[in-house]
C-alpha cells in the first residue's frame, strides 16, 4: 500500500463528509486502500432485513445477486449471523466467520465448491473473497462495507486488512453521517422474528426446525450436537425426520426448498 493510496482515500472520505453523505462515495474511498473488484454498503438492524445503501458492482447479474442478498439470503449469511450473536465493529474475513460446514459441497445456495464459505447468491460473480468492515452506530446498528476480492491461495493477509483497521475510525465518521439520514428506515418491529424462524414450522417440531436452522447457516451435525447439548445421534435422528416430513433428502434439496419458500 502506497502513501499516496492513503492521501486519496482521505481526500475522498473528506468529500463524502463535506458534502451530502453518500455510500457509493465511501465504497469507491475504501476500495483505494483494500483494492478489490466490487462491494456494497448495508445498514443492518437487530432482527431485520439489512438496509441496501450502495453498491459498486459493475454488471447487472451482480447488482441483482445483491438486492436478493438484502432480501432473502442474509439470513444464512455468516456475517449476518455473527453481527446477530453479537459482532459490533472491526475488520473480518468472511471465511473467518463461516461455521464448519460451508466447506461441504451439500451446503450451497448455488453449487461452487471453489467458494470460500462453499456457496454464493444466486447471480453472485465466482471465486470471490469477501472482507467486510463493521462500525458500531447508534441505536444498535451495525454498517457494513463488505469488499470482494478476487481468490488467490492463501485468502487475504493480514498486511492487506491493516490500512483498513487503520482508518476504522474515519469510516465510523462517514457511517454516521449516512446512517443519520437513514433513521426513518432503521427501526424493526422488535417482535417480528426474523423469516428464517418460522421455516418449516407447520409441519416440522420445534427441536427439527430449530436443527434445520442451523444446517442452513452452515452447522455441522457436530457442532449442533455441541451447540444444544444433545447427542449426535439424536441430532441425525431429529434431521432425517425432519427431511422425510418435508419430502427431501440432501442438505442441497433443503436450500432449494429454503430459496423457493423464500420466493427465491
Amino acid at each position: 500500500m502506497q502513501i499516496s493510496d492513503h492521501h486519496r482515500f482521505i481526500e475522498r472520505i473528506a468529500e463524502v463528509l463535506d458534502g451530502t453523505p453518500d455510500a457509493a462515495q465511501l465504497i469507491q474511498a475504501v476500495q483505494m486502500i483494500f483494492p478489490c473488484e466490487a462491494g456494497f454498503a448495508v445498514l443492518n438492524r437487530r432482527a431485520a432485513a439489512p438496509v441496501y445503501l450502495a453498491d459498486s458492482y459493475p454488471d447487472a447479474a451482480s447488482k441483482a445477486a445483491v438486492q436478493l442478498y438484502v432480501r432473502a439470503t442474509y439470513e444464512i449469511n455468516p456475517v449476518f449471523n455473527a453481527i446477530e450473536s453479537g459482532l459490533r465493529e472491526g475488520v473480518v474475513r468472511m471465511a473467518d466467520l463461516a461455521p464448519d460446514n460451508w466447506v461441504s459441497a451439500g451446503v450451497d445456495v448455488v453449487a461452487d465448491a471453489s467458494e470460500e464459505i462453499g456457496y454464493r447468491t444466486p447471480g453472485w460473480p465466482a471465486g470471490m473473497q469477501e472482507v467486510s468492515v463493521l462500525i458500531d452506530l447508534p441505536d444498535d446498528v451495525v454498517g457494513e462495507i463488505s469488499l470482494a476480492r478476487n481468490a488467490v491461495a492463501g485468502g487475504v493477509p493480514e498486511a492487506d486488512l491493516a490500512p483498513l483497521k487503520l482508518f476504522l475510525p474515519l469510516i465510523r465518521v462517514a457511517f454516521n453521517r449516512i446512517a443519520a439520514d437513514h433513521a426513518d428506515t432503521l427501526a424493526p418491529d422488535p417482535a417480528a422474528p426474523l423469516p428464517l424462524g418460522s421455516f418449516g414450522r407447520e409441519v416440522l417440531s420445534s427441536r427439527e426446525a430449530e436443527i434445520l436452522q442451523m444446517i442452513l447457516k452452515g452447522y455441522s451435525s457436530l457442532s449442533i450436537s455441541l451447540h444444544l447439548g444433545i447427542a449426535m445421534p439424536t441430532v441425525k435422528s431429529h434431521r432425517r425426520n425432519a427431511y422425510a416430513k418435508l419430502g427431501i433428502s440432501t442438505q442441497q434439496q433443503l436450500f432449494r426448498l429454503y430459496l423457493d419458500w423464500r420466493g427465491v
